[in-house]
């Protein structure tokens, strides 16, 4: 998991920032060009099963979480506000 400097758990805004970076490293996007609302199953953002599939592997590395299948769901990867949301409850659960 990545932990703030002083070695707690990101706060609500650093976890978003941090899937935004996920998010945009994994699109190849430049930083900025992905809200914390915006879609991302548009037809702008490429966002697909391939890029899916790289954001849960960075996802869980980042977090040290492991994602199971049925999480794979287009609600909780509907914008990076959700995902860190999901994020956010997983965290908290101690997974």
């Amino acid at each position: 998991m990545t932990l703030s400097q002083d070695g707690m758990p990101p706060t609500h805004r650093t976890l978003e920032n941090i899937v935004t970076q996920l998010v945009i490293s994994a699109l190849g996007k430049k930083l900025g060009s992905i809200g914390p609302d915006a879609p991302l199953f548009s037809s702008q953002s490429g966002f697909d099963s391939f890029f899916l599939l790289e954001l849960v592997l960075r996802l869980e590395d980042t977090f040290g979480l492991s994602i199971p299948d049925e999480d794979l769901d287009p609600a909780i990867f509907r914008t990076v506000k959700s995902i860190a949301a999901y994020v956010r409850t997983r965290l908290a659960e101690g997974e």
